[in-house]
């Protein structure tokens, strides 16, 4: 699809927003991350880490909230 057809879509340019749901999300276009003709969409998200524990088998786990890539959109070159 061409950009113009995305243009009303956040998901299509440059910005941020809060769903209806309270999630977060973050896009961003034709940036090096994403190459020329690009957007990558983020969500705002809790993650969970495991981490072998120092204590002798096992796992310790962690979370955090962080910026998780949800999806690519790749436009039509011109």
């Amino acid at each position: 699809m061409t950009r113009a057809q995305w243009a009303t879509n956040p998901l299509g340019h440059t910005g941020q927003w809060t769903a209806a749901d309270g999630s977060k999300w973050r896009t961003e276009c034709d940036t090096p991350a994403t190459g020329g003709n690009g957007c990558r969409t983020y969500r705002w998200t809790t993650v969970y880490n495991a981490v072998r524990s120092e204590k002798g088998g096992g796992y310790d786990f962690t979370q955090e909230n962080k910026w998780v890539v949800n999806n690519i959109v790749m436009f039509k070159a011109n």
